[in-house]
């Protein structure tokens, strides 16, 4: 009798095994950049993304996004205008150029842009502190004409952000990275990835 149990019991784990995986996965899932829109430097790429409003009622923004270039970034700018940037041992700092064609009502703020290098690991932008330099967050609007706010309301004083412009978002890595991937998103599961071109 003792035997037929332990012919049973590795069955009965692997079953309970699975069970646990499918609901970590249903957990989790929901929440893991996987809804990828895929593309490359240089092209200009037709995005659709899905957020919720406070409400949680689902909308859609329809944008193109074109990946420019990714190139060691010199400078930063400040308060009093362009300052150089002078990187701590050990890092990097990197400029992505990014195109945005998008309406000017459908609102933009709090993208995530990383970058990830050619050994896998990512590096996400983020406002920091960089030796003497202030690294700013990242945005995907122009900082001096936003565009509206989820709620629909409107920077005062602001003019309307215009139809198309470019944007450069600073990423940190450590010095022995080798860009490979540009990642956008704003809400999970949507997620874009644009793949350098290598030239």
């Amino acid at each position: 009798m003792r035997w037929r149990w332990l012919l049973v019991l590795p069955v009965a784990l692997a079953l309970v095994l699975l069970a646990t995986a499918s609901r970590l996965q249903v957990f989790w899932w929901p929440d893991e950049l996987h809804d990828v829109t895929a593309g490359t430097q240089g092209q200009a790429l037709a995005v659709t993304d899905r957020w919720e409003d406070e409400g949680g009622a689902e909308h859609r923004r329809e944008l193109t996004l074109t990946l420019l270039e990714v190139v060691p970034a010199t400078q930063v700018e400040g308060f009093s205008g362009p300052e150089p940037l002078d990187p701590v041992a050990g890092s990097a700092v990197w400029e992505v150029r990014l195109r945005f064609e998008v309406d000017p009502d459908v609102p933009l703020g709090g993208c995530q842009v990383s970058l990830l290098d050619t050994r896998g690991r990512e590096a996400t932008a983020a406002a920091m502190r960089l030796g003497l330099t202030s690294v700013p967050p990242p945005a995907c609007e122009p900082p001096d004409r936003p565009g509206p706010r989820y709620d629909g309301s409107r920077v005062e004083g602001a003019d309307p952000r215009p139809p198309a412009y470019e944007v450069s978002v600073l990423v940190v890595t450590d010095d022995q990275a080798q860009p490979e991937l540009v990642r956008v998103w704003w809400e999970a599961p949507d997620v874009v990835e644009l793949r350098l071109s290598g030239d």
